[in-house]
């Protein structure tokens, strides 16, 4: 007799990944974190499969995917190299794309908020002078790519820089929790929204570092209930402009803005 799928209970099956799979899922997630921006040289394919720790072909084979999806451009002679693309996102084939995976994008502003909340609150409490000077440094710097009505950049490579920053801001947030975990999660909570959104926040003018400002203030004063509040309503306010977005088809990217 063989036994059915319900009498392995907490076992699922095993589901094996190519080794280009998990090249591409490393170098996308680079390009999505804003790592190599527009316009960015990435290392040559034989630096690749060494720090990757994968043949050649393995590398070559993901490179050809994302020049296929246009994620990277192959330039070829003196000069050459494998550099991120400047694209330029089309507003609707956006809005499908995030209309299509709503729900996913609601349980990540979930998660998000729950695990970032919670980190804000812990730096709150744990945070070092130097973890400070680090906030601190990335939201001068953030402002300053910021134009001269207080507008998130809208040159692409600009763009990028300023959602590094705000990955960097995040993380640096993480950091100061000193707690592994929480940190590993607001990595992954990032990743996955920008898989789905990540085009949206170059068609869409949501100021990403909406009470930013706020938070660290809350945690350089050592005030956990106030960090955790404010972090909260950052990314709600993120997850409700996107959702507005989705439900009006009429409104022109960029009319919708919230301001610390």
């Amino acid at each position: 007799m063989v036994a059915g799928r319900n009498a392995t209970p907490g076992l699922a099956p095993v589901r094996i990944v190519a080794a280009h799979e998990l090249v591409l899922e490393q170098i996308r997630t680079a390009i999505m974190l804003g790592r190599y921006r527009p316009g960015d040289c990435l290392p040559p394919e034989r630096a690749l499969a060494e720090f990757l720790n994968v043949s050649r072909t393995t590398a070559r084979g993901a490179i050809a995917i994302l020049a296929d999806e246009g994620l990277l451009e192959i330039k070829r002679g003196r000069g050459g190299g494998l550099f991120v693309r400047e694209t330029v996102p089309v507003v609707a084939q956006t809005r499908r794309a995030v209309q299509q995976n709503r729900e996913q994008i609601r349980q990540v502003f979930e998660f998000r908020i729950t695990v970032e909340s919670a980190c804000a609150a812990l730096a709150a409490e744990r945070r070092t002078q130097s973890d400070l000077q680090e906030m601190n440094r990335l939201l001068k710097a953030m402002t300053a790519l910021k134009g001269p009505n207080n507008e998130v950049p809208s040159h692409p490579a600009d763009t990028a820089h300023f959602h590094s920053l705000d990955t960097d801001l995040h993380l640096a947030i993480a950091k100061a929790a000193r707690n592994q975990w929480l940190q590993d999660a607001v990595l992954k909570g990032r990743v996955e929204m920008f898989r789905p959104v990540g085009a949206l926040f170059n068609v869409l003018d949501v100021t990403g570092d909406y009470l930013h400002d706020r938070i660290v203030e809350a945690i350089e004063r050592q005030e956990p209930d106030k960090a955790r509040q404010y972090m909260t309503e950052h990314i709600d306010t993120t997850g409700r402009i996107v959702e507005s977005w989705v439900k009006a088809p009429e409104t022109r990217a960029g009319t919708v803005r919230k301001r610390s």
